[in-house]
């Protein structure tokens, strides 16, 4: 299989964020095993390679009993696609001379839990600068969590309970990257995120606006999550 990677763009890696971009969303019992049965009516992923509880760092059975509740945090791998189902997600290549056939995503990972998660810097393209950290329900300032499982997906973790009232973040866009951003507004943090990893099989929507053409996968994917999506490309 080819892996996509020529011309001014060699080396570089995208993957693309979908995040409920709601301060008050909670996942469900059951926004796993939603988030999974979109991914495998769009051929990508029918069954996880792994489960992780990020707070532990321990990695848990892939049964969807336990899937189903995800606590303070968990990540839910999926492993490569391959091929067609690439190109209907995301479009043509970046690159004219790769045949749908050779198309790739890396791994496709859920990211589900009641703490709050400040969204990564991308490649200092786009950064969210917290300026009120959550509070508790006493109205205290709470801390980030430290030693929290380490993940590349998220930069700071803040615990999150159903009586916690969210952080405020503010989103710092840099000049050449404002061409990219398809949103005018975001939190900045989320409880709940789905992200493509494309490794280096870089989408044409790269180049213009971040936002997937397949509007009916991200449909099905807000109907999934229960909430409102923002998208977030971020090359690596």
């Amino acid at each position: 299989m080819i892996r996509a990677a020529s011309g001014g763009a060699m080396g570089i890696e995208y993957r693309h964020f979908f995040v409920v971009d709601d301060a008050r969303w909670r996942p469900q019992a059951d926004t796993a095993s939603r988030v999974e049965q979109v991914l495998r009516a769009w051929s990508l992923g029918d069954r996880p390679d792994k489960v992780i509880d990020l707070v532990r760092g321990e990695q848990l059975s892939t049964e969807p009993a336990t899937v189903s509740a995800p606590g303070r945090g968990i990540t839910v791998v999926y492993g490569e696609v391959d091929g067609a189902a690439v190109e209907k997600l995301a479009g043509p290549s970046y690159y004219p001379e790769i045949r749908p056939a050779d198309r790739y995503i890396m791994r496709t990972t859920l990211l589900v839990g009641d703490d709050y998660r400040i969204h990564t810097t991308s490649d200092s393209s786009i950064y969210f600068e917290v300026m009120e950290p959550p509070l508790d329900g006493r109205g205290n300032r709470l801390e980030p969590i430290d030693g929290e499982f380490s993940s590349d997906l998220y930069a700071d973790t803040f615990p999150g309970t159903d009586i916690s009232s969210p952080p405020t973040l503010r989103a710092h866009v840099a000049e050449f990257a404002q061409k990219n951003v398809g949103w005018a507004k975001c939190n900045g943090f989320w409880r709940g995120a789905l992200v493509i990893d494309f490794g280096k099989d870089l989408p044409g929507f790269a180049r213009n606006v971040h936002l997937l053409p397949a509007t009916q996968f991200v449909h099905d994917l807000s109907e999934a999550f229960r909430g409102p999506l923002v998208q977030i490309g971020e090359f690596n």
